[in-house]
């Protein structure tokens, strides 16, 4: 059961998680993963995650598709499908530079990973902070970096918005 909770920012919850999906589809979600296992039925495998640091509820996201990953650092992956996972990668690459210097302004990263899902071209806004899996539009693959500047955007919600928040909806 993943809900009912107390959809409220003042309130934050610590959980974890067990999704279960057919082969091949693989999930990610904004917590840390604690890997996998075969599914109880055949041709499924289960996906297990645990989020250790208090979130508002309204950052509990999770992903499922044809996802692949590729690493942009050391705290820092790609994941989308594998037609577009090297023109992200690419992209992206420059992560681990604008975490360097966000933290040289806010303070040590709180989250662990700072991993990107670039989304399907459906996915209608630019970026969600999720912690730890942060949610692109796929617009942003220019080809020329030049979009990038949502990425550094959605880093500072690390700090802004994912550890320091409204007490509640009205507030947003």
């Amino acid at each position: 059961a993943l809900v009912p909770l107390q959809d409220t920012p003042v309130v934050r919850i610590r959980f974890q998680a067990e999704i279960t999906v057919a082969d091949p589809l693989r999930v990610v979600m904004a917590a840390a993963m604690d890997g996998s296992r075969p599914g109880a039925d055949s041709g499924t495998t289960t996906w297990l995650f645990h989020m250790p640091q208090p979130i508002p509820p309204y950052l509990m996201a999770l992903a499922a598709g044809n996802l692949h990953e590729k690493e942009l650092g050391p705290r820092s992956a790609v994941f989308c499908e594998p037609e577009m996972l090297d023109k992200a990668a690419w992209e992206f690459e420059g992560v681990e530079p604008m975490i360097q210097k966000a933290e040289s302004l806010f303070g040590d990263y709180p989250w662990e990973r700072f991993d990107l899902l670039c989304m399907p071209p459906s996915f209608p806004y630019g970026g969600m902070e999720n912690p730890r899996l942060t949610f692109l539009t796929p617009t942003l693959l220019a080809g020329d970096r030049s979009l990038v500047n949502v990425v550094v955007h959605e880093l500072a919600h690390s700090w802004t918005g994912n550890l320091v928040t409204n007490a509640n909806m009205e507030h947003f």
